[in-house]
């Protein structure tokens, strides 16, 4: 008995000994997490409590009596058979420490309920440092099945397959990679070409950002079929799908356009110029040239190869092209986050920013794939107006002419009032 024994899930009720029927959710104060009350300290052991002919569910008892069963997302019982109960025991004997032999348990609970397999790792990924694996027991056929309906819709004459709703069983694993995937499939069954280019522009940003070790193989290969797709779709997407491409694939051939940035850079040996330091990144089809100073500036300048996506397509036109970049300063604070707009120039599209960089080091991403001022709808007007400030002027005078398509409302339309009443 240790204070390792505690609620997996968030909700637990009171068993009443003498009638049988539970009490109260969290003792009636619903806004409470029974894995954070300090009643469930210690003195608790993992039971399986008989609830019906050959059923059991998941609870903990006292060494006073009290028996408390664990509960789901509707306030149901969890469904737990005595060897399931046994093997979580025996998981939480060795809490926090999951090593090669504690693993193996895992596999033992991959026919479980969803519930239970949500809530177990839901707590270990929050109190330990599990291995990879251990997330394999998670409903990730939901997301395969969710890809493959997304990629069917998305082929040539092609029909999406069954509606499947991932929800949030795979976020113990994985944050930010199932929403856009049911993003993009309810713009393409509902026929809004721009909730389908939010979708797939929330996708590609995940796959070029977020941790994926913890994605089976199989998963992956589906979301790689995906991304192939939308590379097609739309030409401006390929710099970012060929990053999600190689790393769904754990390749390292994608030429990333992330870098490291400090603010003081020493003037050359034996002068007392100011030093510029040129690093150019990406690839031909999306390529940043960054011009670091001893001032502690950087000159951002972002080229794509001008390509058009089929007007007919899935995903809505973009209102304007704006790269976003990413600043994020190595002692924690706060990230910048900038846009860049593009304009016409010659074969490619072409913008450039100047920004003073934060103190010390900093991390440098302009991976993403470009978007629009559609997706800037909830954007901050300051955070708007910093980007308009930063561009040259050719820059600026692209996000005026992009502002002159919204409406008044549109936080690019009001960052850019407030930009020429400022000129």
């Amino acid at each position: 008995m240790s204070s390792r024994h505690r609620p997996l899930s968030a909700w637990t009720a009171t068993l009443s000994p003498r009638t049988g029927q539970l009490g109260p959710v969290n003792d009636g104060d619903h806004r409470s997490d029974a894995r954070e009350l300090d009643h469930f300290a210690d003195g608790w052991h993992r039971v399986a409590v008989p609830w019906g002919p050959d059923v059991h569910v998941l609870g903990l008892a006292h060494d006073d009596g009290t028996t408390v069963v664990e509960l789901d997302d509707f306030g149901r019982p969890i469904i737990a058979s005595r060897q399931t109960v046994e093997v979580i025991d025996r998981i939480e004997q060795r809490w926090p420490t999951i090593d090669s032999g504690t693993a193996d348990m895992f596999r033992e609970l991959s026919s479980e309920s969803l519930s239970l397999r949500y809530w177990l790792l839901e707590r270990l990924d929050a109190e330990a440092h599990p291995p990879d694996e251990v997330f394999a027991i998670l409903p990730w056929e939901l997301l395969d099945r969710a890809v493959e309906a997304v990629e069917a819709g998305l082929r040539p004459a092609g029909t999406l397959g069954e509606l499947v709703e991932v929800q949030h069983w795979l976020t113990p694993a994985v944050l930010g990679l199932t929403g856009p995937v049911e993003q993009l499939d309810h713009g393409l069954r509902t026929g809004n070409r721009l909730i389908a280019r939010f979708g797939a522009n929330a996708l590609l940003t995940a796959l070029c950002e977020i941790p994926l070790s913890r994605v089976p193989a199989r998963s992956r290969a589906c979301l790689s079929r995906l991304v192939s797709l939308l590379e097609g779709l739309d030409p401006l997407y390929r710099h970012a799908c060929r990053v999600a491409a190689a790393r769904l694939s754990d390749r390292s051939e994608a030429r990333r356009i992330r870098t490291e940035l400090h603010s003081s850079l020493e003037a050359a040996a034996g002068t007392e110029n100011v030093r510029e330091h040129i690093e150019i990144l990406g690839d031909g089809l999306q390529r940043v040239q960054l011009v670091e100073t001893q001032a502690g500036w950087v000159r951002v300048t972002a080229q794509l190869l001008r390509a058009h996506a089929a007007e007919d397509g899935p995903l809505a036109e973009r209102v304007g092209c704006l790269l976003p970049v990413r600043i994020t300063p190595s002692d924690g604070g706060p990230v910048r986050r900038l846009w860049i707009a593009l304009s016409d120039e010659d074969d490619h599209l072409e913008g450039t920013i100047t920004v003073a960089l934060p103190q010390g080091r900093s991390a440098f991403e302009a991976d993403a794939a470009p978007v629009g001022a559609q997706d800037l709808n909830d954007a901050d007007p300051a955070d708007v107006l910093a980007s308009l400030d930063a561009g040259t002027a050719t820059t600026a005078l692209a996000w005026l002419d992009v502002a002159e398509k919204l409406m008044e409302t549109h936080p690019v339309r009001v960052a850019a009032r407030a930009f020429e009443e400022r000129s």
